[in-house]
């Protein structure tokens, strides 16, 4: 896979999950935008392991 590819996929992962971690620590709990910023924050972690999973998997192919 292109390198180019995983390094944005990186970057936009990265952007979600911090910009709602951030907004996690101002927003107040039990509200709904809480629980949208939340689900926001799981997506963007998952979507980073993902695209970890996917390099590594890529370099150890590779390596074979």
């Amino acid at each position: 896979m292109d390198v180019n590819i995983t390094r944005t996929a990186f970057h936009i992962g990265f952007y979600v999950a911090f910009v709602s971690g951030i907004l996690l620590l101002f927003l107040e709990r039990g509200t709904a935008e809480f629980a949208v910023t939340l689900f926001t924050f799981v997506i963007g972690l998952m979507f980073l392991a993902i695209v970890v999973a996917v390099v590594k998997w890529e370099q150890w192919r590779n390596r074979l």
